[in-house]
């Protein structure tokens, strides 16, 4: 028994001594939420395709060489028909095609000019097009040059491009021949707004002012409007520098055969007059009427080829003989003014390369074209000879220092001016 109430006893001890443990508790943190990866959508990278207009080209075989289908081209030409003229769009304007991940054009961007980008986009099934106008900078500039070997270079060697050198020369077309009297060592200064996009030249305004210096004779040209009409430009003591005839048919050319009583024809071996002066161009230049008149012939004469004469004030009549073609709408009776085309420089009848015969007769006596006097054009009201006087004195010493004219000054100018610049 007694060995019996001690194993009780020892029992009831450990259950005792165990009652006051307890299992320590171990604190577990929770997990730490896993963080949200964000992930964007896969994203395809736009497909542009771009093609430039070649010479002869149509805007269809130009969109055409983009991708569309012969299904989908008429609705595009359409829309691009609504903001330009497809038929007056210069050789090399740049399109582009933007196309969806299924490889279906969305969009076409064309860039006729510097002023502005078409646009045509995919809209609710729809082609829609607008126009945008693109940013550009503008700034008055003096460009300076001096001619080593032509007009061209020297002002593409004073940074600037060729429709300057065009429009310097348009100037003074009716005092200087640049076909034959150009000579190195001339300089010229203008004073033009210059117009720039994208960090280049993309062109510029009206020429503001203007000065050419040719064998030691200064000409000037200063751009003056009044009573409201047009702008025309003036020499320095304000005589107009337009005159009846100009001085050529042809912008640029050499000069290959003068007026003559007996030259040895290139043709016919034999020694004839040679009633005008040839100019020769390549095949294709324009020939422009040299004054206001009417066209009184257009057609094949003789050893002439294609020929065109338009008759003029004063008796004058003038004759464009060995053209490649006419111009569109030249026929007798076209009334047709100073430096309008009328054909292009061709090789037809008896030629021996393409180049223009040009000719003045009045009352049917022959004219020497070089020598024949150019009556101005009408001069300035009397009532505008103080206002012009003050502002050729304001524009024409700007010419003497080359670069852009600060933004105080071209703000005076703009207030003064009598024509604004913005081309």
């Amino acid at each position: 028994m007694r060995s019996a109430d001690r194993l009780l006893a020892g029992l009831a001890l450990l259950i005792l001594a165990f009652a006051g443990w307890t299992t320590p508790t171990v604190g577990v943190a929770p997990a730490a939420p896993r963080p949200h990866l964000s992930v964007p959508p896969l994203t395809l990278p736009t497909v542009v395709r771009k093609a430039a207009l070649a010479s002869g080209e149509t805007l269809a075989g130009l969109v055409g060489r983009l991708g569309m289908t012969p299904a989908e081209l008429p609705a595009w030409l359409a829309a691009v028909g609504g903001q330009i003229d497809p038929r007056a769009l210069p050789v090399g304007l740049v399109a582009e095609a933007v196309y969806d991940v299924h490889g279906a054009v969305k969009a076409l961007r064309l860039t006729p000019d510097w002023r502005s980008t078409v646009v045509v986009e995919r809209s609710g099934g729809a082609l829609v097009g607008r126009r945008e106008a693109r940013p550009v900078e503008r700034e008055l500039v003096v460009v300076r040059g001096a001619v080593r070997s032509s007009l061209f270079d020297a002002v593409a060697t004073a940074g600037e491009g060729d429709t300057l050198a065009v429009a310097l020369a348009d100037l003074f077309q009716w005092d200087i021949d640049f076909h034959r009297e150009v000579r190195s060592g001339d300089t010229f200064a203008i004073l033009v707004e210059r117009i720039r996009s994208d960090g280049r030249t993309v062109g510029y305004g009206p020429v503001v002012a203007a000065s050419y210096e040719n064998r030691g004779k200064r000409f000037t040209a200063v751009r003056y409007a009044f009573d409201g009409g047009g702008a025309s430009f003036y020499d320095e003591m304000g005589r107009p520098l337009r005159k009846q005839f100009l001085r050529a048919p042809l912008k640029f050319s050499r000069l290959t055969s003068r007026f003559s009583l007996a030259r040895m024809h290139p043709i016919l071996g034999v020694r004839l007059p040679h009633w005008g002066v040839d100019y020769g161009a390549p095949v294709g230049t324009p020939v422009m009427v040299t004054a206001d008149g009417v066209v009184t012939y257009a057609g094949w004469r003789g050893g002439g080829g294609k020929t065109v004469e338009v008759r003029h004030a004063g008796g004058y009549v003038t004759a464009y003989l060995h053209l490649s073609r006419f111009a569109a709408g030249v026929h007798p009776g076209e009334r047709v003014a100073q430096g309008e085309v009328v054909g292009y420089v061709g090789a037809t009848g008896l030629a021996t390369g393409p180049h223009v015969d040009y000719r003045i007769t009045q009352n049917g006596k022959h004219l020497n074209p070089l020598t024949i006097g150019r009556d101005p054009a009408p001069p300035l009201p009397r009532a505008e000879e103080a206002r012009f006087a003050a502002w050729a004195r304001r524009v024409l010493p700007l010419l003497r220092t080359p670069g852009p004219l600060a933004g105080e000054r071209v703000a005076a100018l703009q207030a003064a001016a009598p024509a604004p610049f913005h081309g």
